[in-house]
């Protein structure tokens, strides 16, 4: 992980903590609800840098698959 990655990533989990802190202590949805959707845009830019990261290291995938055989056809 880059430290991009690893900022993006805390930067999401922590406005997801400030929400349920606030929501506990306000019992109200709609006056913290920027954060909730400030926590969702961290996470897509995540997932965004994280996609671009792999995709320019053409990195192979973690589950290596197996090749299919091919069955001969009967005559």
């Amino acid at each position: 992980m880059k430290i991009r990655e690893t900022v993006l990533i805390s930067l999401s989990i922590g406005c997801l903590i400030l929400w349920v802190l606030e929501f506990r202590r306000t019992r109200t949805f709609g006056e913290h609800y920027w954060l909730i959707m400030l926590c969702l845009a961290f996470l897509l830019a995540f997932m965004y840098v994280r996609g671009v990261h792999l995709n320019s290291v053409k990195q192979k995938p973690t589950v290596p698959v197996k090749p299919t055989r091919k069955k001969k056809k009967k005559s």
